[in-house]
């Protein structure tokens, strides 16, 4: 039986249920409503009617009043809850169209808004239960009084997560929110790769590896680790994974490498182990924070949402998350305790990254000066943090076609002039940091 597949396939799972926006709805109604049966079985028995009693002022014996009280509570508590979903689909739809569709997941995982779905649906549940025992309970008091009690209680909670759901969902729709979260979170995945002590930048095998091509198709998105490691040790397998996590591979692809001939016993730990999917998650895959911020700033610099404000922001974001990723030299080993190499991963893709990051957001600001001067800045000082020059000729290509394209689609000489004052700036900005020796070649 595939036990580690089956383990990530059931800790994945979890996450999806925990994580959808139905999850805490379904949690609290249910809660709720077995709230609901134990306050009304108290009534049939009439210890809530005598609980009640030593708080006369919230006793409603009446059993009109009780059922007035409890039909406009229910109606004012279905209204919420229409205006609340309403305002959940406005603010998905903003985002969606606004900024990236793939920031979605972030938001609908907030508990804040699932919370409080769930205590307004949960209380109308109550309230439902409780109407329904009015003058119906075939023992005990004709007005569950401690259930209707309660019921007011919980109408005032909803009023009050109500207006803290305003607070919130008018936070979350704030681009500058929306950025701030999407790089702390990869920055606290960086800096913690940063510490790991896992990038080696000359790791070598001399033993012989065998090719493994891809078994499906699919996103790679990672090697289960502990249980491979669990394995490996057993057999002294090594894999040497080819791929950057997020690649799309095709069917019989070369994707892995191995230290020993591939037999059925390999090939059922290598398909146990070795994860696709099609989803993106930062945490596990920090490079999907790259595209997101990425597309953000083009979609900022569109004409339809023409808001530089935003793209220059997301750039100062990927500077610094750039800068970090340049300290990842080499590759990434998780070894054993003995220190024998389990899984060799790919080489960090610094330069596809930051070509594809500069490059995307230079297409679409090739107009704009204020986000040229931006860029041209990031590329200056990830330049300067570039201690050994291994991506000098990257830096002088992107500042190249950043001088190429101002002088064919700015329409004022002025501004023209101003980007190439800059470029020349930065070009001796990160030149005077170069060792003598390497400029005098």
């Amino acid at each position: 039986m595939d036990f580690a597949k089956l383990k990530y396939a059931v800790k994945q799972t979890y996450i999806q249920v925990t994580t959808s926006i139905a999850f805490y709805p379904i949690v609290i109604s249910l809660g709720l409503y077995a709230l609901a049966m134990s306050t009304t079985y108290l009534d049939r028995i009439s210890v809530g009617g005598s609980l009640i009693d030593k708080v006369p002022f919230l006793k409603i014996d009446d059993e009109n009043t009780a059922r007035d009280l409890l039909s406009s509570l229910l109606t004012g508590l279905l209204t919420l809850v229409t205006f609340t979903f309403a305002m959940v689909m406005i603010v998905l739809t903003q985002v969606t169209s606004s900024f990236s569709p793939r920031l979605l997941p972030d938001l609908l995982n907030k508990r804040g808004s699932q919370i409080v779905l769930g205590t307004i649906i949960g209380t109308a549940g109550f309230i439902i239960v409780v109407l329904s025992n009015v003058n119906t309970m075939p023992e005990g008091p004709k007005v569950p009084e401690l259930s209707v009690a309660i019921s007011m209680y919980l109408g005032f909670a909803c009023l009050i997560s109500f207006i803290y759901f305003i607070h919130m969902i008018s936070n979350q729709v704030q681009i500058g929110n929306i950025l701030s979260n999407t790089y702390h979170t990869t920055r606290a995945v960086l800096d913690r790769e940063l510490k790991s002590g896992s990038y080696h930048e000359d790791w070598k095998e001399d033993e012989k590896f065998y090719l493994v091509k891809a078994w499906d198709s699919g996103y790679f998105d990672t090697v289960t680790s502990k249980e491979f490691m669990k394995v490996s040790r057993k057999m002294g397998l090594k894999l040497r994974v080819l791929v950057h996590q997020g690649t799309y591979l095709l069917k019989d692809e070369p994707f892995l490498k191995i230290n020993k001939p591939m037999n059925q016993k390999i090939q059922q730990i290598l398909e146990e182990n070795v994860i696709f999917r099609h989803q993106e998650n930062i945490k596990e895959n920090f490079f999907y924070s790259f595209k997101q911020l990425t597309e953000i700033a083009v979609k900022a610099l569109s004409p339809a949402i023409n808001d530089p404000g935003t793209a220059i922001h997301a750039i100062d974001y990927l500077l610094d998350l750039l800068c970090r990723l340049q300290g990842l030299r080499g590759q990434k080993v998780v070894e054993h305790e003995d220190g024998t190499a389990a899984i060799i991963y790919a080489p960090i893709p610094f330069e596809t990254t930051f070509y594809l990051c500069t490059a995307s957001i230079r297409a679409y600001s090739s107009q704009d000066v204020a986000v040229q001067a931006k860029l041209i800045d990031l590329i200056a000082k990830v330049s300067k943090r570039d201690e050994e020059n291994k991506h000098r000729s990257l830096m002088e290509k992107e500042l190249n076609s950043i001088e190429e394209a101002s002088a064919q689609d700015m329409k004022s000489q002025e501004d023209v002039a101003y980007i190439k004052a800059l470029i020349q700036n930065a070009r001796e900005k990160y030149m005077a940091d170069e060792p003598a020796a390497r400029r005098e070649k």
